[in-house]
């Protein structure tokens, strides 16, 4: 009897160990990479193996192992319920097929049939409404209870009982593992791929719901980038708690407009990014549409009260991948500097010079804030464009000087302002300068949108990135109505232009203001700078206009000297000059080269202005020309001061050589000191280190009190600039603010 019950145990076991091989089996060999194969293994092979080894193996099996089958079916298999319940339909059918092939059919057969088909239902209503791990295995506990109680009323064997009961002992171990194992791994997976906190899907999520799609879903689809307006104001304003909240609610709006048709992503932050496969490109706008409507046109309501929501978007049509993903980025940025709240769209087909890796998102978007950043106060106009032309950046002064705005000029080519009356050998030798990689400038005329023709003195610099020209930027000036210089041909954008230096005057006019230096402590005037203002047949000319026009024509040591006599001829018609006062005089290096005509104008300008007060002030353009050493041994009573530094060519080995008795610290430095606190360290680390050469520094360009106070905190000098008084006629020795 031991032995018997010993060879029924052994057998339980064997049973037992058949159905963990197989589910283990499906599991690690097929659910990873073929999910559908791993559960028609476990739905269909199972009983059909069980089946199989009733019929031809050298163990019978018993009822009570059909319902362990069941059990763990139940449990093991993932859902959807429809394998649940197809699965279940067959073990029915491999216990039908049991009964034929062993009794031919009985009435208590019959009664095992009723039960197990009974028990399906019975798992089919509970199995859902039970999650928890303790409630399911009651279930299925009570489920092997009722078929052992049904194998007793039946009268099965006793060694039926004995193997079912072996079976079910050592499997019920392996299905709560089983169970708890498959919870935390979807548990896991789940955490993964989703955001903790709004629910949508992170960057591994992304993949894992790209790669279940179809390749003609991938071919073509749209890409929405979605920035939450000035969020970070409301964290800060509000808290982080409440911006969580925000996050949850903006979210929530997307996945119920989106349903099931696409997916949501959240790279980081206040940014989201919403994919729709299959769309084609006269879908997208109306669902782009669709979209921000729905997370802006309603308020949210919290418990700060209720607000509306400003979205930038950005998207594009494409091949769903990380290309189209970066023109829809590129496009949100754009959306953002054209006031936010806004939508900026991109067509990235194959055919679009977009997808052939001309995007500005490929590389320019970086470089297109930095642009901005550092052209916001200039003057003088500058655009910046990608390689296939199309502008991605302007400041205020381009805009003024073509007549056109941002919208206007936004992905058009600079050509937009042509007046098609320049020769097209000019725009041939434009290109091709470029193309190897060097710098253009040149003559162009344009019109203005009310039908404005001007002339347009233009420096284009190709940008590149290691060796590769990824953009261009250039500086356009605005010429007298007919070009001082005549317009460059094919042979000569290298070349200084031919016209004679005095034709390239005759029609200029010069005339000499001064602005005050005022010492940033006392605030007393300690200086003035003299100012030249051009004109052209009564025109008022920009001087780096006329400057730049110099330097192509070959006249630029003769301009400035016409720009010194234009300053002693104010000085003489204004009487003494004041001696408290110091003169700052700008000189282009080119003048320091030619040392017969510098000391000549060294004479002159000394004869009305004592050598102790006067600053020799040198241009921060094309310094690398000047022996510098040799500058400060050949003049050592000439007081030197830098101009623009911070910006343009200088270096401060140069400096640490030269040690000019002043420095001058460029406007576009100035500007940011409020609001950057980069540039303040900035400031003050190049102000310590001037003072350690021995020189003083100016700051240029200062136009607010609050300027005036860090430059005060940062040990600054001097300053000129608008906050005490515009460039005037007459020179102005007290100030009266």
């Amino acid at each position: 009897m031991v032995v018997m019950l010993a060879q029924f145990v052994m057998d339980g076991v064997l049973i037992a160990g058949l159905l963990v091989g197989m589910w283990e089996w499906g599991d690690l060999l097929l659910f990873h990479h073929r999910i559908t194969a791993s559960r028609i293994l476990v739905a269909i092979g199972l009983p059909v193996l069980l089946v199989i080894v009733n019929r031809w193996g050298p163990i019978t099996i018993p009822f009570g192992i059909y319902v362990v089958a069941l059990v763990a079916l139940w449990t093991v298999m993932p859902h959807p319920s429809s394998w649940q319940v197809g699965g279940s339909l067959v073990i029915v059918g491999a216990v039908l097929v049991h009964d034929l092939v062993t009794t031919g059919g009985t009435l208590h057969k019959a009664i095992d049939l009723v039960v197990i088909f009974m028990l399906v239902l019975g798992l089919r209503w509970g199995a859902p409404r039970l999650t928890g791990l303790r409630r399911r295995m009651l279930l299925y506990g009570s489920v092997i209870g009722i078929a052992l109680i049904s194998m007793v009323a039946n009268h099965d064997a006793f060694s039926d009982l004995v193997i079912s009961l072996t079976a079910a002992g050592v499997t019920v171990s392996y299905i709560i593992g089983r169970a708890d194992r498959t919870h935390r791994w979807e548990h896991d997976i789940y955490r993964a791929e989703h955001d903790a906190l709004t629910g949508t899907l992170t960057r591994y999520g992304l993949e894992t719901w790209l790669s279940q799609l179809s390749a003609q879903d991938r071919a073509m689809g749209v890409v929405i980038a979605c920035d939450l307006d000035d969020f970070k104001w409301f964290n800060d304003t509000w808290g982080h708690e409440l911006g969580d909240q925000v996050l949850q609610a903006f979210a929530d709006r997307i996945l119920t407009e989106l349903r099931t048709q696409g997916a949501v992503v959240r790279p980081g932050g206040d940014e989201f990014t919403v994919w729709f496969p299959g769309i084609t490109p006269d879908q997208a706008p109306a669902i782009v549409e669709r979209l921000h409507r729905a997370v802006t046109e309603d308020p949210y309501t919290l418990a700060t009260g209720s607000f509306h929501l400003g979205v930038s978007i950005g998207w594009a049509v494409g091949e769903l991948s990380d290309d189209t993903v970066r023109v829809a980025d590129q496009n949100l940025l754009q959306a953002k500097r054209h006031g936010k709240n806004c939508i900026v769209a991109t067509f990235a087909t194959p055919q679009s010079p977009l997808a052939d890796g001309q995007a500005p998102a490929a590389h320019l978007g970086w470089l297109a804030d930095a642009a901005r950043a550092l052209w916001a106060q200039w003057s003088t106009a500058a655009v910046l464009t990608n390689t296939a032309g199309a502008i991605v950046a302007v400041n205020a002064a381009y805009e003024q000087l073509t007549g056109r705005t941002w919208n206007e000029l936004a992905a058009q080519k600079p050509g937009i302002n042509s007046a098609g009356e320049t020769p097209s050998h000019v725009y041939d030798a434009l290109w091709q300068t470029l193309e190897d990689g060097k710098t253009w400038q040149g003559h162009l005329k344009n019109r203005r949108p009310d039908g404005t023709p001007w002339w347009a003195y233009e420096t284009l610099v190709p940008i590149s990135i290691g060796s590769q020209v990824v953009g261009y930027w250039g500086i356009i000036q605005e010429c007298p109505t007919e070009s001082p210089v005549t317009v460059t041909s094919p042979t000569s954008c290298d070349a200084p232009e031919t016209s004679a230096a005095d034709d390239f005057l005759r029609h200029l006019t010069f005339n000499a203001v001064f602005q005050p230096v005022v010492d940033l402590q006392s605030e007393s005037v300690i200086g003035q700078e003299a100012l030249i203002r051009p004109q052209y047949h009564g025109r008022l000319l920009s001087p780096l206009t006329v400057f730049a026009d110099a330097q192509k024509a070959g006249a630029v040591v003769q301009l400035d000297r016409v720009c010194l006599q234009a300053i002693i001829r104010t000085i003489n018609a204004q009487g003494p000059w004041p001696r408290t006062q110091k003169l700052f005089v700008n000189v282009v290096s080119a003048t320091l080269k030619d040392q017969l005509t510098f000391r000549r104008d060294l004479q002159h300008l000394t004869a009305v202005v004592p050598p102790n007060q006067l600053v020799i002030e040198v241009a921060e353009r094309h310094v690398d020309a000047v022996d510098w050493e040799a500058l400060a041994q050949q003049y050592p009573d000439v007081i030197f001061a830098q101009d623009d530094v911070g910006t343009g060519e200088s270096d401060l080995a140069r400096l640490v050589r030269w040690r000019p008795a002043w420095i001058k610290i460029d406007i576009a430095l100035v500007n940011r000191i409020v609001d950057d606190n980069g540039t303040r360290t900035l400031l003050r680390v190049l102000t310590d280190w001037a003072h350690g050469l021995g020189s003083k520094v100016i700051a240029e360009g200062v136009e607010t009190e609050s300027q005036v106070m860090i430059l005060r905190e940062c040990q600054v000098d001097a300053g000129q600039g608008y906050f005490w008084a515009h460039p005037m006629p007459q020179w102005i020795t007290q100030m009266t603010r």
